[in-house]
């Protein structure tokens, strides 16, 4: 016979688990204006990223305005094929793709920043620069008119985010719990 876990049971589990059912990734439009003149530049993370700065212009990861807010340029997507690869992005050349962050990235940084950059002249802004919720290491972007991406470059700034990791004695109290609850179950069987 093979029995199920009862909803309270599988909820507790979830929740002892730190897990959420409920989470779903949620679009950021930069700079999120009304108007029909301008560029939209979308990034969709789960949790929700936020926009950060937009503007008219080029950014290199050299200076530019986000290095100017004390943001360090990680790495680019014009060096996807470099081993240490921090920064990974599909889609270059076209208005919609995907991005994927190294995780080792948040040991070392506080805050991490996905930065786009679109053709110059037709439309502003020309990029758009996304503040990422800890641990967000993927995600989809797009931009809303017909002029594609040209790059993208990651940044970083701060001390590592503390992102909950399990103790040992932790998991050692989870694992007994679990046992108890198998035992349980198994038992009403």
């Amino acid at each position: 016979m093979t029995r199920t876990l009862c909803a309270p049971a599988v909820l507790t589990l979830v929740a002892l688990l730190g897990l959420s059912a409920s989470a779903s990734a949620t679009p950021v439009n930069c700079p999120g204006t009304v108007a029909t003149t301008d560029r939209e530049f979308t990034l969709d993370t789960t949790p929700t990223a936020s926009c950060l700065a937009f503007g008219p212009g080029n950014i290199n990861g050299n200076n530019d305005s986000i290095n100017q807010m004390g943001y360090v340029t990680l790495d680019s997507d014009i060096n996807s094929n470099d081993p240490d690869n921090n920064f990974f992005i599909t889609g270059s050349g076209t208005t919609a793709g995907t991005f994927t962050i190294n995780p080792i990235v948040w040991t070392l940084y506080g805050s991490v920043v996905v930065a786009l950059k679109s053709g110059e002249g037709q439309l502003d802004p020309d990029f758009a620069a996304f503040l990422l919720a800890p641990g967000v290491v993927s995600g989809t972007w797009s931009i809303s008119d017909s002029q594609s991406l040209s790059h993208a470059l990651l940044y970083a700034k701060g001390d590592p985010t503390n992102i909950p990791t399990p103790e040992p004695a932790s998991m050692l109290l989870l694992g007994s719990g679990l046992v108890g609850l198998a035992t349980r179950l198994r038992k009403r069987a």
